[in-house]
């Protein structure tokens, strides 16, 4: 239901989730990224739902067709504690604490420069940082209304210099090495 009403609300940011939750379940089936059941069903769920904060954002920001401004993007940075709280108030929801910390903290950088808690390196959750590598090449390779898409190249040679500060090393090595899955 909750997927049915982000499409309502945004169709962009619903078929950008799908895909995020495809690639995602892809990179933790990579043999060195195997995950336990419990795991894999957490990003599942996490990775489908990554941006579903963004439902409470005004259409002044959700949909700008240009960059925005400090305040704007001071907003549409609160979208991963939105979506972490309609994840817990979900009650039925598997594994929901879980669930909504991998939402949460999606946009933390393995370098502590990320939002909303600067966490860093491995104090972030796993799944979290599988989807910030899957997050961060969806929205590079797909076209948006203030940005133009990358190619796969280009946009596999932007993660590699992201190694370490952004993503995760180990986890971008294994994304990276699989990059003909990803065209």
């Amino acid at each position: 239901m909750l997927n049915a009403v982000l499409g309502q609300r945004d169709r962009y940011t619903a078929d950008h989730c799908g895909r995020v939750g495809a690639l995602a379940f892809l990179l933790a089936r990579a043999q060195a990224l195997h995950r336990p059941h419990r795991e894999e069903v957490v990003l599942g769920i996490a990775a489908r739902w990554h941006d579903v904060g963004k439902i409470g954002l005004p259409d002044a920001v959700l949909f700008k067709a240009g960059p925005l401004d400090a305040d704007e993007w001071t907003l549409m940075k609160t979208h991963s504690v939105r979506g972490a709280e309609i994840a817990l108030a979900y009650e039925h929801l598997a594994f929901r604490h879980d669930v909504a910390l991998a939402i949460r903290h999606h946009h933390e950088h393995y370098d502590g420069t990320g939002y909303p808690d600067g966490l860093r390196g491995k104090a972030i959750p796993l799944c979290s940082r599988l989807i910030s590598v899957v997050d961060s090449y969806d929205a590079m390779t797909t076209q948006r209304p203030y940005k133009a898409s990358r190619s796969h190249h280009e946009t596999m040679s932007v993660l590699a210099s992201e190694r370490g500060t952004k993503h995760d090393p180990e986890i971008l090595d294994v994304f990276l090495s699989l990059a003909s899955q990803w065209r």
